[in-house]
């Protein structure tokens, strides 16, 4: 039996495949991060417009979802660290 090394491991960990047979890499906590970016726009265009309450509304927003973003990046990283450490224990060779 072939064993996957330990790049494959984190390449069938981070992506899946869609209906139509294509590999798409999963990746919510980078969406959320970009958003945040998206976020980041609107709060200078209120700014620049003297719209100060939406300003501040958008940057706590925008703090907010990168935080969020951030860490969800950071436990899916996690996540894939710790099952690579187990992939050698739960595959034994043969």
């Amino acid at each position: 039996m072939r064993h996957m090394t330990r790049g494959a491991v984190d390449q069938v960990r981070a992506t899946r495949r869609d209906g139509v047979g294509r590999v798409s890499v999963r990746s919510p906590g980078l969406l959320v991060v970009a958003g945040a970016g998206l976020v980041f726009v609107v709060c200078v265009t209120d700014f620049a417009l003297g719209e100060a309450r939406a300003g501040i509304a958008a940057a706590i927003v925008k703090l907010l979802g990168f935080g969020a973003g951030l860490s969800w990046v950071a436990m899916d990283r996690r996540r894939i660290r710790d099952a690579e450490r187990d992939w050698p224990m739960s595959h034994p060779a043969r």
